[in-house]
């Protein structure tokens, strides 16, 4: 295997040997399932690092210890595997978010578990939210624009339960606009705290909702009467 192979760890999709990764099986007995699971991975960290231009398919074949001919038997040529790998960060971050505010209960509780483990995602460098900011090629341009629509859509359904145990009922318009406005900051602080993560990001994220929870729960309150 070449010296610039891929070497951690990548497990099968479920089924038989599911905890079993590319470097349990001998050199060329590796099942096709595990090993284009491993092309995938490496392949959406190459597109993060470089971008879809700059990367090239030999230097996925070489990362992950193959031919270039395996690659394109086990994922297609570049352009589809760029989209597989589009459609991989996306259902991932959709996936990081819904889980953590499902894990807690209560509105405010919910939008900071996903604040939370948003930051989280958007701050792994050359992850799956870097490949979503790439320049890839014409065609997936409209999927990744879908994925980050649908980022925005959940997001504004947390804004929206949010508002709500407030007793505040918005214009769809508002709720999408601010949870807009609210992506737009955390995944701002996402980056910022790349460079410092010292700090603990639900310490961050408590400290930046001090600052926006008032706006949002004066949503809340009643619109003052206008001067007679």
């Amino acid at each position: 295997m070449p010296e610039s192979a891929d070497r951690s760890p990548v497990t099968a999709p479920d089924g038989a040997g599911a905890s079993r990764s590319v470097e349990d099986y001998p050199h060329g007995r590796v099942p096709r399932a595990v090993r284009e699971q491993q092309i995938r991975r490496i392949a959406l960290r190459l597109f993060a690092e470089g971008g879809y231009q700059s990367t090239s398919m030999d230097e996925i074949a070489a990362a992950a210890g193959v031919s270039k001919p395996v690659v394109y038997d086990l994922v297609g040529n570049k352009e589809e595997l760029y989209l597989a790998c589009v459609e991989t960060a996306g259902r991932e971050l959709a996936e990081v978010v819904a889980t953590a505010a499902l894990s807690t209960t209560g509105p405010q509780e919910r939008m900071r578990a996903g604040a939370v483990a948003f930051i989280r995602f958007v701050a792994e460098k050359n992850g799956g939210w870097d490949l979503l900011l790439t320049a890839g090629p014409e065609p997936g341009a409209e999927p990744i624009h879908a994925l980050r629509m649908q980022q925005s859509a959940l997001i504004a359904s947390l804004t929206a339960e949010t508002l709500q145990s407030l007793g505040a009922e918005l214009e769809p318009w508002k709720v999408h606009s601010l949870a807009a406005a609210l992506n737009g900051a955390f995944e701002g602080l996402a980056y910022w705290w790349r460079s410092n993560q010292d700090v603990d990001p639900e310490v961050v994220v408590d400290w930046v909702t001090q600052l926006l929870n008032p706006g949002i729960t004066a949503l809340a309150e009643p619109s003052p009467e206008p001067p007679s």
